[in-house]
């Protein structure tokens, strides 16, 4: 990967070569631009702490707090597909530490976490897991972990979920059984089966 600098942005030419010495087409993508605070981040507004969901499989995360007198209404953020940290990092942007920020800003609570397969992800290689090992087990812990805490209503817990973590935010709720209520962002409504296909088929 060869970093490349204009005066307006930069890009990354990313090429390969293989055992053969065949170099491949090279793909242009776009420079990582340093991660910003949102606008609608008011610093000063919240404050946060080290927490750690789980026993066997133990997940650093953060929990963001309003400051103020709570107890406050809360959310568990609930990852994607892949190995993903606690803030969704792609690139410059955090999408998880946006909305953490954003939300404690406006008097709401934020549990976000790293995920299991990001954590542990030599150790998963070698073994066979399921949806419940990776993302609703320890989505399960990271509610119950922030119903734990004094600052938080524990009658006023949501969970969002992004993706694979919106697609199986229903089963989180029935292992939980007790959240407030639910966030599906950019999830697919379909059967996993029908999705599989419909990504082979466009990708021939």
């Amino acid at each position: 990967v060869i970093p490349v600098k204009f005066a307006a942005r930069s890009i990354d030419v990313q090429m390969s070569v293989n055992a053969s010495g065949q170099v491949s087409a090279p793909l242009l993508r776009p420079g990582v631009t340093p991660w910003q605070p949102p606008s609608y981040s008011k610093q000063g507004a919240f404050k946060e702490r080290a927490v750690t969901i789980g026993d066997e499989w133990k997940l650093p995360g953060t929990l963001t707090i309003p400051v103020g007198s709570g107890p406050f209404p809360a959310l568990v953020l609930v990852h994607g597909y892949g190995a993903n940290d606690r803030d969704e990092t792609v690139g410059g942007t955090k999408m998880f530490r946006d909305l953490a920020e954003g939300l404690a800003s406006r008097g709401i609570a934020v549990l976000r976490y790293e995920k299991r397969s990001k954590v542990y992800s030599a150790r998963m290689a070698g073994m066979a897991y399921t949806a419940d090992d990776e993302v609703i087990e320890d989505a399960a812990k990271a509610i119950a972990l922030l119903r734990s805490q004094p600052e938080v209503n524990g009658r006023r817990i949501f969970a969002l979920g992004h993706d694979l973590g919106g697609y199986l935010l229903p089963r989180v709720a029935a292992e939980d059984g007790k959240l407030a209520g639910l966030i599906v962002l950019a999830a697919s409504a379909r059967p996993l089966e029908d999705v599989f296909l419909e990504q082979v088929q466009s990708k021939n």
